[in-house]
């Protein structure tokens, strides 16, 4: 009977570690408040994102953010900040500490909706990786989307796809025509990268917008077709309203404010 008892309580004890273990409290998100020239924004970091989430932490805890300006704003579509060179009397070995870029943390689940935040970057023929700037970043704010606008959109983005990939071999077999002495004409150069391009075309997976992101762009809106091309990083919690207030605001043709729009401060939230 004792060693019946002892067995009961080794095993009982085992249970409850492995209970214990596997209970394991789930990392709570971090948040960032922006008070902007417009009001104020709360952004939840996304925790399967962590070079992008630490990176902007990084960045707000040494108050980089601060009196830093929405230099790009386009209504219906988005509004982007983090440009160094928006700020006032930065010296340039210091902004040079900027310019550096992080990996693309590009998830399939987190999509261009209303009120996420991503990471801007150089296009994909200068940045094949789809690497993230350091710095700047963009918040969503789109437009409702019918499902006859996003199957336009689909078959847009697919054919803006091919073209990509066949204007890659294209430069590609440009380049290695004059490297090699330029015995080729452009149009010979053109028929090659078709053929070339042709097998990559064919086995391209094409885009497609699922049906429960398809219900999220048709009611909240959003940009789909920015959706696994840059890193989504977090989402607004607080102050979506603002960001209409942001994009409604004046430009000139650069899409850059009449007026500056400051992020006047950023700081991590406390719980």
């Amino acid at each position: 009977m004792k060693y019946k008892s002892l067995s009961f309580l080794t095993l009982s004890l085992i249970i409850a570690l492995i209970i214990s273990c596997s209970s394991t409290k789930t990392e709570k998100e971090k948040i960032v408040k922006l008070t902007t020239s417009m009001g104020e924004i709360k952004i939840k970091l996304y925790n399967d994102t962590p070079g992008h989430r630490d990176n902007f932490i990084k960045l707000v805890k040494e108050k980089y953010y601060d009196s830093i300006c929405f230099h790009r704003v386009i209504n219906e579509f988005m509004i982007q900040a983090g440009d160094i060179s928006t700020k006032v009397d930065i010296p340039e070995e210091i902004a040079e500490n900027y310019s550096y870029t992080i990996p693309a943390e590009i998830k399939s689940h987190h999509f261009h909706k209303k009120g996420v935040i991503a990471s801007a970057r150089w296009g994909d023929l200068e940045n094949p990786k789809r690497r993230s700037s350091g710095t700047q970043f963009y918040i969503v704010q789109g437009k409702q989307l019918t499902k006859e606008n996003l199957d336009q959109l689909e078959k847009r983005v697919n054919a803006s796809l091919k073209q990509g990939i066949f204007y890659k071999h294209l430069m590609g077999e440009r380049k290695r025509n004059a490297n090699e002495g330029g015995t080729m004409s452009d149009a010979e150069i053109q028929e090659f990268a078709t053929i070339v391009a042709y097998d990559e075309i064919n086995e391209m997976a094409p885009f497609v917008i699922p049906p429960d992101h398809r219900v999220v762009y048709d009611t909240l809106g959003g940009t789909p077709h920015l959706d696994m091309q840059y890193t989504v990083f977090g989402e607004v919690i607080e102050g979506i309203e603002i960001i209409d207030l942001i994009a409604a605001v004046e430009t000139n043709e650069r899409n850059k404010p009449l007026d500056d729009l400051l992020i006047i401060k950023a700081r991590l939230v406390k719980k």
